[in-house]
């Protein structure tokens, strides 16, 4: 890759260009084509440069409205599949397909939290212990560890009390 190659894209005229791609349904590989690049190199360069980034969640957007707008007018002029759709996507607690019931989507919720409490204790127990080799280091590990097990014995409790 040549240096600076980059430099280019960030010019007004070629921001447009990728905010025009994407709103036009551009996949982001299509349009690292398009610039010449690797998909792989446009995602760094999102990573990197807010004004790409910008420009692409810019065009994703307006194409998201434009689509959202047009959908809307259908259900507006009474096509029932837009009706249908819109409803279910934007009144999901009335227009619900689920086949469970209010207390069996809550329980379900419930287990989706556990699972996400679960995951964070665990990814704290790894990063106590990452690294800590020192006598006084592994002390206050084994101690941030006691802790984490605590609030875990707490919340599966709270878990099993609803």
């Amino acid at each position: 890759m040549a240096k600076g190659r980059y430099q280019k894209w960030l010019e007004s005229e070629n921001l447009v260009l990728l905010e025009g791609w994407k709103r036009n349904g551009l996949t982001d590989k299509q349009i690292a084509g398009n610039m010449g690049i690797s998909v792989n190199t446009l995602n760094k360069w999102k990573q990197r440069f807010v004004q790409i980034r910008q420009a692409l969640k810019i065009g994703h957007d307006s194409a998201n409205y434009a689509v959202e707008r047009k959908l809307f007018q259908k259900a507006i002029n009474g096509n029932t599949t837009a009706m249908i759709f819109w409803l279910k996507n934007n009144w999901r607690d009335k227009y619900n397909d689920s086949e469970l019931s209010p207390e069996e989507r809550k329980l379900a919720v419930a287990r989706v939290e556990k699972l996400k409490a679960d995951t964070r204790i665990s990814n704290a127990r790894a990063k106590a212990l990452e690294g800590n080799s020192e006598a006084g280091a592994l002390k206050e590990s084994t101690t941030i560890i006691d802790d984490i097990g605590a609030i875990e014995h707490a919340e599966n409790k709270d878990v099993k009390d609803d």
